[in-house]
């Protein structure tokens, strides 16, 4: 699984002078053109498209034929595959991942790890849980994978309802029994919630199952977990993973849309007060240089062209001339924004890729903006 860990030794390692090479590749084994190992041919073409717009280059020739030898000996599993290759470091990379890509492939400094970045601000890890009165599952969500972790079993007696005058005592006895059979078997549960928090971290939590389960699970979650709640919905405790990851996606983009809407107001609202944001490609890009961004903000699909110093490494809005840091000369940068990203992610701050309604109100103030730090 590609997580953030592993995308931060990505970008590290890849950040050399010296080029890298990056290639995504569609494998989705549900497509025809797919199938009898149809990606290694796609591989093969656009590495020999690549190479018949570059110099020749004998760096280039090695890690070509090192990312042709991973994608000709993998088995393929998820969606997508992305390819690192950077023969100084000998960083040979291949991940899989569960969401589509479109197929590409990049020869330059740094990884071209956008398309990640911008899936990883899209697809948040959620936590899942769906229970009955006996039954339990949690899994994780992450970039469009489900993972199932833990399938509960309680010892809990069947609830029934005696008609007789003479039996209304035992019935009484026999409803108490049964509700704090319930309320153990949900006790149990959000321990096992807890363990796997613990385990694998998630950002956001989802209980599902039978209405009344669910609901008293809920009702005892404690405060910090309560916290993560994002909803509660009606779902089959028995259910194929394929229903249960179609249902959360739905619920994921939905709450994304919902969030993006949210941030895009916030910085809005911050220009119109004149406060802690900037918008626009140059503002954001004197941000960025002066280390001040704490939210970059742009909207899916945004391109802008851009150069950087090749004496100070400062971003400038014009892709030749002085720059206006240092006076040195600036040099053309090929896919600006993914560097702007990776940058504000390295001063610690965060990327926020939006879509929809939120996209059509950032477009106004230029398509990209930035929450500033100070």
């Amino acid at each position: 699984m590609l997580g953030r860990g592993v995308l931060s030794t990505l970008y590290t390692l890849s950040q050399q002078r010296t080029y890298t090479l990056t290639l995504y590749l569609d494998i989705d084994q549900n497509k025809q053109s797919n199938r009898r190992r149809g990606y290694v041919v796609q591989g093969e073409a656009l590495i020999k498209g690549l190479k018949s717009q570059q110099a020749h280059s004998d760096r280039l020739d090695t890690a070509c034929k090192q990312a042709l030898t991973l994608v000709r000996t993998f088995k393929p599993r998820g969606k997508a595959a992305l390819i690192v290759v950077h023969p100084e470091t000998k960083l040979r990379e291949l991940v899989q991942i569960e969401l589509p890509f479109p197929a590409s492939v990049h020869w330059r400094r740094g990884a071209f790890l956008r398309p990640v970045v911008e899936a990883m601000d899209e697809h948040e890890r959620y936590g899942v849980v769906l229970t009955d009165n006996k039954r339990a599952r949690l899994f994780t969500v992450l970039m469009g994978e489900l993972t199932e972790h833990e399938d509960l079993f309680s010892e809990t007696s069947q609830r029934t309802r005696s008609l007789g005058a003479d039996q209304m005592r035992a019935q009484k006895r026999h409803d108490q029994r049964h509700q704090e059979e319930v309320a153990s078997h949900a006790k149990r549960v959000i321990d096992a919630i807890h363990d796997l928090a613990l385990r694998e971290p998630f950002d956001r939590l989802i209980v599902g199952g039978t209405p009344k389960a669910a609901a008293q699970l809920v009702r005892m979650l404690p405060k910090r977990m309560r916290g993560k709640l994002v909803e509660t919905t009606s779902m089959r405790v028995g259910g194929s993973q394929k229903e249960i990851l179609n249902k959360i996606l739905e619920v994921q983009q939905r709450m994304e849309r919902d969030r993006e809407k949210e941030i895009v107001q916030g910085v809005l609202a911050e220009l119109h007060d004149r406060g802690k944001a900037v918008a626009g490609f140059a503002a954001v890009l004197d941000a960025v240089n002066q280390t001040r961004v704490w939210t970059l903000v742009y909207g899916k699909g945004f391109i802008a062209k851009g150069g950087e110093c090749g004496s100070c490494d400062a971003y400038s809005p014009h892709a030749k001339g002085p720059c206006v840091y240092c006076g040195e000369d600036v040099h053309p940068l090929p896919l600006c924004v993914d560097r702007l990203s990776q940058s504000v992610l390295e001063m610690g701050g965060r990327v926020e890729v939006v879509d929809g309604d939120a996209k059509k109100k950032l477009e106004k103030p230029g398509g990209i903006a930035a929450m500033l730090r100070y």
